[in-house]
């Protein structure tokens, strides 16, 4: 038998953004599981476990690095997971008081009906 290890996860997603799948938009999380990497390993795997955030449109990619090489490392990771984690909740109530909003309005038709994709991004 092989001691090969299997890569286990706490989280492996990979989602499309837009309910239409013909639009690109999209986002990757994933967080390897290093726990049962006994301390000892001589190559010290559980340094190395795989943590990937992706996030993508219909013409840009961002990647988040998320050092752990360290406890300075760790502690800035999560301190940076933690701030996007509260600004994108923010965005996302914000984006619900602008829904709640706009649909309380009167119906008209759209004069400008742009794609998903040729909406405007914050350089």
């Amino acid at each position: 038998m092989s001691k090969e290890r299997t890569a286990r996860h706490h989280v492996r997603r990979r989602e499309f953004l837009n309910q239409d799948p013909e639009l690109p938009a999209f986002i990757i999380g994933v967080v390897e599981d290093t726990s049962d990497i006994p301390d000892d390993d001589p190559q010290q795997r559980w340094n190395w476990g795989s943590i990937t955030l992706e996030l993508g449109d219909c013409y840009r990619r961002v990647s988040f690095d998320f050092g752990m090489r360290d406890e300075d490392d760790r502690a800035n990771s999560l301190r940076k997971i933690a701030l996007i984690a509260e600004v994108v909740n923010a965005v996302r109530e914000a984006i619900a008081l602008e829904v709640q909003s706009r649909n309380a309005r009167p119906a008209q038709a759209a004069e400008d009906a742009r794609p998903q994709c040729a909406q405007g991004a914050v350089a």
